[in-house]
This record gives C-alpha cells, structure tokens and sequence, in this order.
C-alpha cells in the first residue's frame, strides 16, 4: 500500500472511488447523502482544495497504484470549549489544560475520512483498511503537534462511523442536531511520547 497525496494520483484512479453501500435500508437516506457528498468532495473540490492549500488530502492505494483504498483530509482550526463542557470533560476523566481566560484550542479538522466500498470491512495483514488509515492519520498530526501547538482532532461523524472514532478514544464533544453531524474530539497529547 502507499499514501500519496491526492496531486499525486492519477484523476481516472480517484474518479472510481466510491464508499456509497450496496444498500441503504429506508431510515439511512441521511447517510446514503452523507456518503454521496464524501464521494463528490473527493472526486469534484478534493485536488482544488489541496492545491490552493485549504485542504490536504491524502489517498491509500493498493500496491499497484492503481485503485484508492481510501483517503482523508485534514486541515487547521479551532476548538472552542466552554467552561460547561471543560466540567462535563473532566466527569469523563479527559483532563485539558486550559490557560486562564481562553476557551480556544489548536485542532487539525479530520475533514473527510472514508474507505472504498470494495474493501469497507476488510483486512489486510490482520488490520482493517480503516486501521491503517487512521494510523496515518495519527502519524501525521503526531508530526504536525510535535512542531506546532495542536490539541485535538476534531471531526463531524457520519452515523455508521461514530463508533469507529469512539474506539480510538474520540469523545462526542456535540451531539447530534436536525441537520448537523455529532463533532468528536480526540487528545492529540495521547499520539506523542
């Protein structure tokens, strides 16, 4: 497997990527749009983003190069944290330094995160696709958070993938409303020795 950005990977190779189910029961049709929109960034906003640098964008392919396994992208934000959710945070013993009157963090936004339908659920060597993905994931925001300031991961959830994150010890730091996916935040002080 190798991790290329997405400038480095043929558009025909990317065009065939797509993480929509075989079938979607009746009460997933939210997912199935969330799922058609992961593929549209990915195939129609992904390159231009990370070109003009909004966003990076980072594709797994198969040994060949020649089918994307999955891919994520990341960019730079802030979190705000109220005092109300530092006290709910420190109920669920995850403890945050917070300097005196600031209630913004550093985080790097997991902005899209998804794998191929084809091999959703699959294992290589023992480790799911999505595995690996995220522990690239990890490795690069480790790097980022070791030469600048970075606190978090923050990333919206999709419905079928909140227990995934929650598994890497994300916490949902907002739940979900009408039409806005739960936000989960993950420690990045946990990723760095």
């Amino acid at each position: 497997m190798h991790l290329l950005p997405i400038t480095g990977v043929n558009k025909q190779i990317i065009e065939h990527f797509s993480c929509l189910l075989s079938e979607y029961k009746a009460q997933q049709e939210k997912l199935r749009r969330d799922h058609e929109k992961i593929n549209h960034f990915l195939t129609e906003e992904a390159y231009m983003h990370h070109i003009h640098q909004l966003i990076r964008t980072y594709l797994l392919l198969n040994d060949k190069k020649n089918k994307v396994i999955g891919f994520f992208s990341l960019y730079n934000e802030e979190i705000l944290i109220s005092n109300k959710l530092m006290k709910r945070f420190k109920y669920k013993k995850f403890i945050i330094y917070k300097p005196k009157d600031n209630d913004i963090f550093p985080a790097i936004r997991l902005h899209q995160f998804a794998i191929d339908n084809q091999y959703q659920g699959k294992m290589v060597k023992g480790m799911k696709y999505s595995d690996i993905l995220i522990g690239y994931v990890f490795e690069m925001v480790r790097e980022v958070a070791e030469k600048s300031g970075c606190m978090f991961i923050g990333l919206e959830a999709t419905e079928n993938s909140i227990s995934f994150y929650e598994s890497y010890d994300f916490i949902i730091m907002k739940k979900k409303s009408e039409n806005v996916l739960p936000f989960l935040i993950f420690k990045v002080a946990n990723l760095i020795d």
